[in-house]
């Protein structure tokens, strides 16, 4: 696995130097994506997004310990370079993390999304559409886990129908609050967040999620995961999982 800071966007299929300061590019070469991208904030998913942008929508796969579902204030438009997208998450998004996902469906980025979390921060939506400002409509499946998701049928058909797809992490998706300090988060052991990503019987959907995934978008948000150090641990732990067993590819 090759990994570097980031310095590339598309212009007419070709690859220009940009500037994406806090974003890292790694260069993957396991089962399902060719290309993965780690940085702090979620919102600067979008820009990565673009990058990864193959003509057509495609369909995200989250997992997050919120629902970040809520709609953006500042929308960006369609056609917009990665770099505008990146400038456009930096200033315009809210900074609670919580709006890129329908933002990029504004953008044509993302057609329908499969999220798996358990908070529902202020301001999300709970339907199971969302109509962008042109008047499309996109389905939205929730689940609090990858088992309980494995139970709707609708959510497999559309991933298996998509033409891409883009597998996204959040990093406090393995952090539990203690029930003794709702304000100390409890990172989860590998071996938990290995049941929670790895169920049995998840197989097809992980098929179908990796059958032509675009990118890997991984925020580490370490404010929401204990702290530098803590997070770092968990990181660790996280790409045990995910980079090892169900990418079958290096650690980053």
């Amino acid at each position: 696995m090759r990994l570097h800071t980031l310095a590339l966007t598309h212009s007419r299929g070709k690859r220009v130097p940009v500037s994406f300061p806090g974003i890292i590019e790694l260069a993957l070469s396991g089962r399902g994506p060719s290309r993965g991208f780690l940085f702090d904030p979620h919102r600067l998913a979008l820009p990565c997004w673009a990058i990864a942008e193959a003509g057509a929508p495609a369909v995200l796969v989250t997992f997050d310990r919120h629902f970040d579902l809520v709609a953006p204030v500042n929308p960006p438009a369609k056609g917009w370079t990665a770099a505008a997208y990146d400038e456009h998450a930096r200033q315009k998004l809210n900074e609670r993390n919580v709006d890129h996902i329908f933002a990029a469906m504004e953008a044509g980025l993302v057609s329908d999304v499969i999220a798996v979390a358990r908070a529902w921060p202020q301001g999300a939506r709970r339907e199971p559409s969302f109509t962008t400002s042109d008047g499309v409509v996109h389905h939205v499946f929730t689940a609090p886990t990858l088992e309980r998701l494995l139970d709707d049928r609708r959510a497999l058909e559309v991933l298996t129908s998509a033409a891409h797809s883009l597998l996204d992490f959040d990093l406090d998706c393995f952090v539990t609050p203690s029930d003794a300090d709702p304000f100390t988060l409890v990172p989860w052991p590998q071996e938990l967040i290995h049941d929670f990503l790895l169920p049995r019987g998840s197989e097809p959907f992980w098929d179908a999620a990796l059958r032509q995934c675009r990118a890997l978008t991984f925020a580490r948000e370490p404010n929401h995961c204990g702290g530098v150090i803590a997070s770092n641990r968990l990181f660790e732990k996280a790409c045990g999982v995910i980079f090892e067993e169900l990418l079958k590819t290096d650690l980053p």
